[in-house]
């Protein structure tokens, strides 16, 4: 067959497929820029007689193999003819708990749910909230299922993005900038833009969400100047810029430590970055996690850099992204560290944190200890597991998150902020002294197994329908709502007499609006970095 022919059979294939779904109203086949894609009807597995249209392993960037392994994302290379996104395409590479080696370096894909409808895909103009992944930004996956989220009126993405070693190794120069994971949600947000109108989505409507990690990079995102204009609204669970495991002060140098376990002994850059790029990648990615983790960094100054300043910094001097936020933690966030807790006995300078920027040897560092210990740990009860799991939640998660929070609320943005608490009955809980544990309230927002209680289905409803409110009308309660007990969840600066103070809703077996969830823990630390800290300061 000829060029001419095959080329002629392809536009004829596309055409028919396109004909083919015309009657129907919805088009499951989809033009993007560039090229189709066709989709199919799925159905829910939390509502059998609910049914919606699924786009999964759409492309949105250049493989990141080869020469590009370890560099800023390119935007998808146009094809031919249409693409079947009927199923998921490899996740990023990744060594998942266990060590257990998944996923591929091919991964910028990302997956689109729409729910069902008679109208045509023009027609819509839905409202779009896209959804980034946690898994300390060294392992998790896009493949969400969005059953709950999907019987509200609005259109879920969820992205696939680099992690570890691939995601986030940095040279600190122009061989491998860094943050390569950050810039590829970037690049994923971008797409929307471009694309989400011919799937039914408004473009002007985007929010994006992510818990842990994710969060994180919500927050890196609402940050990061290059991503301004990308999204309208934000939601970040359970995670913060300042929390220090989201964060490498050094990344070139664990660049060079792993260079050294793979025999490359050369200090230049360029020449590093094109040895590991010979490497394969289910080699770096078994080794990546030896000598510390790839996580994001400040990049050196450039007008590609992500981010070059520090976060604190930023959020201090309100330099960011103005968007309509809605946040907050869990009671018992500090439950993910469960199987480290130990280390406060073995070594109780472990309790300082590491944004301090602290000589460990000195004086100082030992009145630290003693004033953090007084508080958490009485009477040096470093070996007291319910200590110590209260001391992680605010170490790990809380007191970054509630320093945004006051930046936030001093910013004037209208930001939302909660305290979730709610523990069910059944053995699906994450807490382990009766808290909400970390990652506790995604199980009300994504399907991942069935609800076992009516207790646990009514908080599904109440999470689902607090987030479709925000990203649909841009507030969580915007009118009166018995599902949600008739609740008016108000904005965090509503009546506040200082900066430091911030309204919030408790989201436990009733929504019960307070004013400073946690607030003496806020102030010990705010009081404890204005006494210690030496700039500059990163983590918090």
């Amino acid at each position: 067959m000829t060029s001419l022919s095959v080329a002629t059979a392809v536009l004829l294939s596309t055409l028919c497929l396109l004909l083919s779904n015309e009657a129907s109203g919805y088009n499951l086949t989809v033009e993007t820029k560039h090229g189709y894609v066709r989709g199919y009807e799925a159905i829910s597995l939390a509502n059998s007689n609910v049914t919606y249209y699924a786009f999964q392993g759409v492309p949105y960037g250049k493989p990141p193999v080869g020469s590009l392994r370890f560099q800023d994302p390119q935007p998808v290379a146009s094809w031919d003819g249409v693409i079947n996104a009927t199923s998921f395409k490899p996740v990023c590479a990744a060594l998942e708990r266990g060590q257990v080696l998944v996923g591929s370096e091919d991964c910028l894909y990302l997956n689109v749910y729409v729910p069902k409808t008679n109208q045509n895909n023009e027609e819509l103009s839905l409202p779009v909230v896209a959804w980034i992944h946690g898994g300390a930004f060294t392992r998790g996956n896009a493949q969400f299922n969005p059953s709950y989220l999907i019987e509200k009126p609005m259109i879920v993405v969820t992205i696939e993005y680099r992690l570890g070693i691939m995601g986030f190794l940095s040279t600190v120069d122009q061989n491998a900038m860094g943050n390569a994971g950050l810039k590829d949600q970037q690049l994923a947000l971008q797409w929307i833009q471009n694309n989400i109108a011919n799937f039914g989505g408004d473009p002007n409507r985007v929010t994006i969400y992510g818990q842990s990690a994710g969060s994180v990079s919500i927050e890196y995102q609402i940050l990061s100047p290059k991503s301004a204009g990308l999204f309208s609204q934000a939601i970040a669970s359970s995670g913060s810029t300042l929390n220090e495991w989201a964060f490498i002060k050094n990344p070139l140098q664990l660049t060079v430590r792993l260079a050294r376990r793979f025999n490359i002994t050369s200090n230049d850059t360029k020449q590093i970055v094109s040895s590991l790029q010979q490497i394969s990648w289910d080699a770096l990615v078994r080794n990546s996690e030896v000598y510390g983790r790839f996580v994001p960094s400040v990049e050196a100054e450039s007008s590609d850099a992500f981010m070059s300043q520090s976060t604190y910094d930023l959020w201090s001097a309100g330099k960011f992204n103005k968007v309509p936020f809605l946040r907050g933690y869990n009671s018992e966030e500090g439950a993910y560290g469960r199987p480290f807790y130990t280390q406060y006995g073995n070594n109780s300078k472990t309790v300082i944190p590491a944004g301090l920027n602290m000589n460990l040897s000195s004086s100082e560092a030992d009145e630290v200890v003693n004033v953090i210990s007084e508080r958490y740990f009485p009477g040096k009860s470093y070996t007291n597991f319910t200590n110590a799991i209260n001391f992680m939640t605010q170490q790990y998660f809380v007191k970054g998150i509630r320093k945004v929070a006051r930046d936030y609320v001093n910013s004037s943005t209208p930001l939302f902020f909660y305290k979730f608490t709610y523990v069910t009955k059944e053995n699906y809980t994450r807490g382990v002294i009766g808290g909400a544990g970390h990652a506790e309230e995604i199980v009300y927002v994504w399907y991942s197994r069935k609800l076992l209680n009516d207790e646990d289905v009514l908080m599904k409803d109440r999470m689902t329908t607090l987030l479709a409110n925000f990203i649909i009308n841009g507030h969580p309660t915007p009118e009166k709502d018995p599902v949600l007990q008739n609740v008016s969840w108000p904005e965090a600066s509503d009546g506040i007499e200082s900066v430091d103070d911030i309204r919030y809703i408790e989201i436990g077996r009733n929504l019960v609006p307070g004013l400073n969830p946690d607030h003496e823990d806020f102030l010990f630390w705010k009081d404890l970095f204005r006494k210690y800290a030496k700039p500059p300061i990163y983590t918090y």
